[in-house]
């Protein structure tokens, strides 16, 4: 979504999970053995949340100032928790464990949304995250938020901010910024689903 925002060509390329296994764990590719991989001129970073804030850095989608950057690193490192969390969640094949991990998880969710009610409220002269415009820490509270509730759809406010207005309203502006309605509209891939 960063690269789309900024308006930058990209390429996207989508590795199933035979082909990652057999070939190309062991291939050096990822130093760490992980998915995602950013190459930018022959070198390579991953971890999702460390190419998010490389890349914002690198196409003015970061806020300005090192303590607003590690506020926007702080609401990333937060939403990395959460895929986490659902992640373990998703793996877990005794049904019983997995509802009651899916009830937990949502309401982990549902108080994240309050935090962040509260962090909009304290500096939202802009209606922003962290500054006067849009930066990877929108990007990236909006991805989660979007693809938990409504899967990816560039449709409406899911209903479960209701009790968030101010999260509501931020959650509106950010899902009509032109760039991210298109994005929405026009996925490069598929949209990862938390719940099914």
């Amino acid at each position: 979504m960063v690269f789309a925002v900024a308006g930058v060509e990209f390429e996207n390329v989508r590795v199933n999970p035979e082909e990652w296994f057999t070939k190309l764990k062991q291939s050096g590719l990822s130093p760490s053995g992980q998915l995602p991989v950013l190459e930018v001129d022959g070198e390579v970073l991953t971890q999702s949340k460390a190419i998010l804030s490389y890349v914002a850095k690198e196409l003015g989608l970061a806020p300005e100032g090192n303590f607003k950057q590690a506020q926007a690193d702080m609401l990333a490192a937060v939403i990395a928790e959460l895929e986490t969390k659902l992640s373990a969640v998703m793996t877990e094949t005794d049904a019983e464990k997995k509802e009651k991990g899916l009830a937990s998880a949502n309401e982990e969710v549902l108080n994240k949304c309050g935090y962040f009610e509260k962090f909009l409220l304290a500096d939202n002269e802009k209606g922003f995250f962290v500054g006067d415009k849009l930066t990877y820490a929108d990007l990236v509270v909006f991805a989660f938020l979007n693809s938990y509730f409504l899967k990816g759809k560039a449709e409406g406010i899911p209903e479960q901010l209701k009790d968030f207005p101010t999260l509501s309203a931020w959650y509106d502006m950010v899902r009509t910024q032109p760039k991210i309605l298109k994005w929405l509209k026009n996925p490069p891939g598929d949209i990862v689903e938390y719940i099914y």
